[in-house]
């Protein structure tokens, strides 16, 4: 794993339909299910939920980057930051950055990424760092011995 340098988990396009789907059924507020109230609330109109923006930061992680490891469970997420509102239409792009990866028992590693969500204005929107177990491999003596 690539340790400090920034992975670009590439962009998703969010939809009114699914902020009030994933809402409807997982963060019932009136400002992420109904436009008409949401125009007069504090953010003066739909948002998506918290809960969906992690969502969608997860399925950009990955899609981008964990799906190239074999992923055994994630441990904990630090300092999860919702840091403006997700409106319908924005385009939210996914950047990771591999922070630490120790050995964390046979066969095991915990890897810490610091991980964001930007707008189409290049304005964060969610920050967390999480930590993962991911199954490590035993470096080739051969490889070793080559250096």
């Amino acid at each position: 794993m690539p340790v400090g340098e920034e992975i670009d988990c590439g962009s998703y396009e969010v939809t009114e339909e699914e902020i009030v789907d994933f809402a409807t059924t997982w963060d019932p507020q009136y400002f992420h299910i109904d436009r008409d109230l949401a125009e007069h609330s504090d953010f003066g109109g739909l948002i998506a939920s918290g809960l969906h923006t992690a969502s969608i930061f997860q399925r950009l992680a990955t899609t981008g980057v964990y799906q190239r490891y074999d992923v055994v469970a994630g441990k904990e997420i630090h300092n999860m930051r919702f840091l403006r509102p997700v409106r319908a239409g924005d385009t939210l792009t996914c950047t990771i950055v591999i922070r630490s990866v120790d050995p964390a028992g046979p066969g095991r590693s915990l890897v810490t990424i610091y991980g964001a969500l930007a707008n189409q204005h290049h304005r964060p929107v969610l920050e967390l760092h999480v930590e993962s177990l991911v199954r490590s491999r035993a470096v080739q003596q051969s490889a070793v011995n080559s250096d």
